[in-house]
């Protein structure tokens, strides 16, 4: 896992794990494909994740909604409980800033990168967030022989008091405090639980 985590430098770190074991590898791999695709599918995240109030909208940088899988350089409309930005019409921002797939002989292994970005769709180079874009959220799904897991690590997270907008600051040091105190876990910790649910069998 060396580089693909951001290093901590300063603020705050979260990092969630769930993992599920398979009695065979051929059962692994088939799952793999299944946590893979719930990680790149973003619009589908609040479903995955149980928790409709967080909403992720997957969008170029007209806004428009893209209807694939994540990929490098689409950004992320965020629309969380509580109040919104201001300036970005209620809406937290992060980009895609990377995606990665490794396979070994031992194990297979996709990451996705998020970071906190300006509000593609005005001139406003502000972060649209409120976390800092120093901030990064990596998720990783891994598949090692029979079992598949789940990371969520979220590095440097540090709230935003620095635009340009006085009510951007206070909005951002409203909700960045919860954060910082642990309301974004439950968030990040159903989505990663999500990722790796087995879905009962009908009959």
């Amino acid at each position: 896992m060396k580089n693909i985590i951001p290093e901590q430098i300063a603020g705050k770190k979260l990092d969630c794990f769930e993992t599920v074991e398979f009695s065979d590898i051929t059962e692994a791999d088939n799952f793999y494909v299944i946590a893979k695709g719930r990680l790149l599918d973003i619009n589908n995240w609040n479903d995955v994740s149980g928790i409709p109030s967080v909403s992720f909208c997957l969008v170029d940088r007209y806004n428009q909604k893209l209807n694939r899988s994540a990929q490098i350089g689409d950004h992320v409309r965020i629309d969380i409980p509580g109040p919104g930005l201001p300036s970005s019409d209620g809406y937290d921002w992060v980009r895609v800033e990377n995606i990665t797939a490794e396979e070994t002989d031992i194990f297979r292994q996709t990451v996705l990168s998020l970071r906190p970005s300006p509000d593609p769709t005005n001139a406003n180079p502000d972060t649209a967030h409120f976390f800092k874009n120093l901030a990064t959220s990596t998720i990783i799904v891994e598949q090692k022989r029979n079992s598949v897991s789940a990371h969520y690590a979220g590095r440097n997270e540090i709230v935003n008091t620095e635009n340009t907008a006085l009510t951007d600051n206070l909005r951002n040091f409203l909700i960045g405090l919860g954060a910082k105190i642990g309301a974004s876990f439950p968030q990040w910790k159903a989505l990663i639980a999500g990722i790796v649910k087995i879905e009962d069998k009908k009959n």
